[in-house]
């Protein structure tokens, strides 16, 4: 029995509250399909591209490694790491894209080793233009291929400058050798000595689609 003063219960006793009904939802257009749920991409391609890449990631599955504009450092361990994932995962060609690239001596040489290494057949496809050391990109792959309106643009890259005397003799010397190593890398693939090379960069020479097919930098140009 309650306490004196203390009802017992409310009365009258209070109805419960109705739930809320759903809002109704319109019908689904055929036009607007769902979203499909995203594929879970591996994790050594996560690390190579980035899991926001959905572009890079497209091109990685068709093997295709993309490279345009002027190559930093960073723009040169990401395709190198691209070419590895690639080489590791099968034997099938390559697809290597470069698009108006410029890249100096140092980046140049190291994607030209990373090229060199594939086990698999690399076969490069130039558009627009490339200039200086990035030539050696297109020169040394299996298969090289250009658009019609393609140009290769043969000249040395800039040295060393804006350091002290003793420094920038050290550097100076340092970039001659390398050039002369990508000079003899690039005479190799188009069949031409490494002096004949090297007087074509230091005029500056520009070769068209069909020049640079004459030249050995080229097989073939796309229609």
């Amino acid at each position: 029995m309650n306490p004196i003063g203390t009802p017992a219960t409310h009365w009258p006793p209070t109805p419960p509250v109705p739930p809320v009904p759903p809002e109704p939802q319109p019908p689904r257009s055929p036009w607007l399909p769902e979203a499909r749920p995203a594929s879970p991409a591996s994790a050594s391609a996560a690390v190579v591209i980035g899991e926001s890449d959905w572009l890079a990631q497209r091109l990685l599955d068709q093997r295709v490694v993309a490279l345009s504009g002027e190559l930093d450092d960073e723009a040169a361990n990401r395709a190198i790491a691209q070419l590895g994932l690639l080489d590791a995962s099968g034997d099938d060609p390559v697809d290597l894209r470069l698009s108006g690239v410029t890249a100096d001596l140092g980046v140049a040489l190291t994607l030209v080793d990373a090229l060199d290494l594939m086990g698999a057949p690399v076969h490069a496809t130039c558009l627009g233009t490339l200039t200086g050391p990035a030539v050696a990109l297109l020169a040394v792959a299996d298969r090289r291929a250009a658009g019609r309106h393609a140009t290769l643009h043969l000249c040395e890259p800039r040295g060393p400058h804006g350091l002290p005397g003793r420094e920038l003799e050290t550097l100076a010397a340092e970039h001659g050798r390398q050039l002369r190593r990508l000079q003899e890398r690039m005479a190799e693939s188009c069949l031409r000595t490494a002096d004949e090379l090297a007087a074509d960069m230091r005029a500056g020479k520009l070769l068209s689609t069909d020049e640079a097919r004459e030249y050995g930098l080229v097989d073939r140009a796309e229609p």
